[in-house]
């Protein structure tokens, strides 16, 4: 049973769980500038940036999953953007050397800032076909502001979820 509990993929869907329920609870009634918080979109990002592109896509497109299952817009969507952010975030930290703690939260900022406009233009492809709002920029801001801001809170996480060790050099 331990050697179950101590695999990476075992620790991200639990700990994506506990965030979910977060997300969809807490996250739904505290809205900072009226906009929602994306923490699934924070937990894609962080794990890009401490695991690198391929687990973050992997983690990206798990927990996209996870979210789709309780939303309300076509199948897949979350995944697709989430996974992308995931890879992105983790392909732009490896072109860096030795990022900082600061320069690590930009990524996660960056990366979160650019999955809700990607989000916004995946619905506009595969959902209805409503205009798109204007309102989407000043969303991308304040997510990939506060998900900046939470950024050296998960990347902790998701690296213990992923089974790293931090390397000091």
């Amino acid at each position: 049973m331990l050697y179950v509990i101590n695999r990476p993929w075992f620790r991200l869907i639990a700990v994506g769980l506990v965030v979910l329920a977060i997300q969809t609870t807490l996250c739904t009634d505290m809205k900072p500038f009226g906009e929602t918080v994306d923490l699934m979109l924070l937990l894609s990002a962080a794990s890009g940036v401490v695991g690198g592109s391929q687990s973050g896509a992997l983690a990206g497109f798990i927990l996209g999953i996870a979210f789709d299952l309780v939303l309300v817009t076509p199948f897949g969507v979350s995944p697709l953007v989430y996974g992308l952010v995931g890879f992105a975030a983790g392909y732009t930290q490896s072109l860096t050397f030795q990022p900082t703690w600061y320069l690590q939260s930009a990524f996660v900022a960056a990366g979160s800032a650019l999955g809700v406009l990607g989000l916004a233009i995946v619905q506009q492809v595969v959902g209805p076909r409503a205009p798109l709002a204007s309102s989407v920029v000043q969303t991308a801001l304040v997510v990939g502001v506060a998900n900046g801001v939470l950024a050296p809170l998960a990347l902790p996480l998701q690296r213990w979820c992923l089974v790293l060790k931090r390397v000091i050099v």
